[in-house]
C-alpha cells in the first residue's frame, strides 16, 4: 500500500516517493526538499531514512537525483539539507536485513555517511538509482574532471572497515576478503 503523497511538491519527487509504503514523519523534510531541487536536474529515487554519523541518528529522506545525494532532516522549526554530488562518491554498499535495509555512501577522502531504516523493497530501487549515475573513470575530459582524491593509508582503510563490519554493515567475511585486497594478498 503506497502512502498518501504531500500535496506541492515537485512531480518527479512526487512520483519517487510514491513508491513508499509510509511517510510517517517526513512529509516537512519532502516538502524542504522539494524546494532544495535544482531546475537543471531530475529524481531518480527517493526513501524515508535515518543518516547516521558518529552517534548523531537523523530521521528524513534521501533523494537521490543525476547529480547528487540529498538528504533533508526537518522538523517544525528547524531544518537541515546535507547535499553528496556524484562526482564525489568513491563507493556505495547496500545490506538487507529481514525488514529493512541500509546504504553505506563512501565520498572523497573516504568519509563515510550510513544512511539506515530503509525498508527492505526500497533499498534496490535507490541503490540503482545511484550506481546508474557514478561517474564511470575517463568518461569526462580531463579538462572537466575533479582532482583525484587522495588515496588513504592501508591501515586508515582497514581501521574503516572494522568500523564498518563492527556497525554490522560488513559480515566478517567481507571484512576479511576487502581486507585481504587492500594488503594485496
Amino acid at each position: 500500500m503506497a502512502a498518501k503523497v504531500p500535496e506541492g511538491l515537485r512531480s518527479d519527487l512526487a512520483e519517487a516517493v510514491a513508491q513508499e509504503n509510509t511517510l510517517w514523519g517526513s512529509k516537512k523534510s519532502l516538502t524542504v526538499a522539494s524546494g532544495a531541487l535544482r531546475d537543471d536536474e531530475r529524481v531518480l529515487a527517493a526513501t524515508t531514512t535515518y543518516r547516521k554519523q558518529g552517534s548523531v541518528n537523523q530521521s528524513g529522506v534521501l533523494i537521490v537525483t543525476d547529480q547528487r545525494l540529498l538528504f533533508v532532516h526537518a522538523r517544525a522549526f528547524a531544518s537541515a539539507t546535507e547535499e553528496i554530488p556524484l562526482a564525489n562518491i568513491s563507493g556505495v554498499i547496500d545490506r538487507k536485513g529481514l525488514l529493512q535495509g541500509a546504504i553505506v555512501v563512501t565520498g572523497s577522502g573516504g568519509i563515510t555517511t550510513s544512511f539506515t531504516n530503509i525498508t527492505k523493497d526500497r533499498v534496490a530501487p535507490v541503490m540503482e538509482a545511484i550506481r546508474s549515475h557514478l561517474r564511470v573513470p575517463g568518461s569526462v575530459p580531463v579538462a572537466q574532471a575533479a582532482p583525484a582524491p587522495a588515496v588513504p593509508d592501508s591501515a586508515d582503510q582497514i581501521r574503516k572497515l572494522a568500523g564498518l563490519r563492527d556497525a554490522g554493515i560488513l559480515t566478517e567475511e567481507e571484512f576479511t576478503a576487502k581486507k585481504r585486497l587492500i594488503l594485496g594478498l
